[in-house]
């Protein structure tokens, strides 16, 4: 700091000589522009003397010299995880000190957005890799700049569960093995792990592709974890196997009959069940092959609550001169709700 001093005399008689003493320090004369070179509220005593030796009553001014710029710090509080992620917002605190000029603002702005005066301490909520930039500056105009870098992950994995279509039947049953798949996605962390259970047994760490074939309704539950354990709400879905045919049984009353000029009417029934996915009613149908191709009926068969059908049919009970029988083959088929089918015959003989 470069100090000057200039000293005028109204009587005229010319000033002789200025003198001026620092911090309380050996008076000097003053020849020209002295340093203090210190930092710190410097006092400077100074007076002037006039050719007829007039004093000048002693004047003094205070020098404030800071040319370091104090400290600046902050803290983060927040759930830390591993790989330096929170799990949680987290609340940033700033302080500063300066022990000459003092601390005038201290300033921060977020991934090189607008800059904030710091007031008190703020929040960084949103999930991502976030860069903190923030200063100091005291009353002396020095300044101190610093940054930081500040994780949040407080987001689960995505997971999707995929079931091949190969064997899907109808109504959502599978006749056959099913392929399931699975893919977890995180954007931040990365995924950890995929679990899934079947019919709640036991919890398995998912690999790779793999197929289920066991009959029955099953439930699949599956997340999945990332790397600093935020964990995915479980998701549940069923899937439906139904790899077995229906059980059709059916008998044609009278199964044989001698020629006549009347038609012969026969009593056709029998029962229908699937334990599984259950029986289709708009499958259930009945044909009627005629070995002379001549009467060959066919229509639905109407289920009963206990799962036994009934009906009649009516046929010409004749044969060819020469035969020796007239086969009438009824088939009576049905298809469960996976849509797997089954049909059974029994037959009526005209002798």
């Amino acid at each position: 700091m470069q100090v000057s001093l200039n000293a005028s005399d109204s009587n005229q008689s010319g000033v002789v000589s200025t003198s001026y003493s620092v911090d309380g320090g050996a008076t000097q004369t003053y020849t020209g522009a002295f340093s203090i070179g210190t930092e710190g509220v410097h006092q400077v005593n100074f007076w002037s003397v006039d050719v007829a030796g007039n004093t000048e009553a002693q004047q003094s001014v205070a020098v404030k010299i800071d040319f370091t710029a104090g400290t600046l710090q902050k803290s983060i509080s927040g759930v830390l995880s591993s790989l330096n992620y929170y799990t949680t917002p987290v609340q940033v605190t700033m302080t500063a000190s300066d022990l000459l000029s003092g601390v005038a603002n201290i300033f921060y702005r977020i991934d090189g957005g607008a800059t904030n005066t710091y007031t008190g301490p703020f929040t960084i909520s949103i999930d991502g890799i976030h860069f903190v930039e923030y200063w100091q500056a005291d009353v002396a105009a020095n300044t101190i700049t610093s940054s930081f870098e500040v994780r949040i992950d407080k987001t689960p994995p995505v997971t999707v569960a995929n079931f091949s279509e190969n064997n899907l039947g109808n109504h959502g049953w599978y006749r056959g093995p099913v392929q399931i798949s699975m893919s977890a996605t995180d954007n931040l962390a990365g995924v950890q792990n995929t679990q899934y259970m079947i019919d709640n047994g036991t919890a398995k760490i998912y690999s790779a592709p793999f197929n289920y074939s066991t009959n029955g309704i099953h439930s699949l539950t599956y997340w999945s974890i990332d790397k600093i354990l935020n964990s995915e709400t479980v998701h549940f879905v069923q899937f439906k196997i139904d790899q077995q045919s229906p059980s059709v049984s059916m008998t044609a009353t009278p199964s044989s009959a001698v020629v006549s000029s009347t038609p012969v009417t026969v009593t056709v029934a029998g029962r229908i069940t699937d334990a599984l996915s259950g029986i289709d009613p708009a499958s259930v149908f009945f044909f009627v092959i005629d070995e002379y191709l001549v009467t060959e009926p066919r229509g639905p068969v109407t289920l009963q609550p206990n799962a036994d059908f009934s009906f009649t049919l009516s046929f010409p009970a004749t044969k060819n001169a020469g035969d020796r029988q007239h086969v009438y083959t009824i088939y009576v088929s049905a298809g469960d709700m996976a849509g797997i089918s089954k049909s059974v015959n029994d037959t009526v003989k005209i002798n």
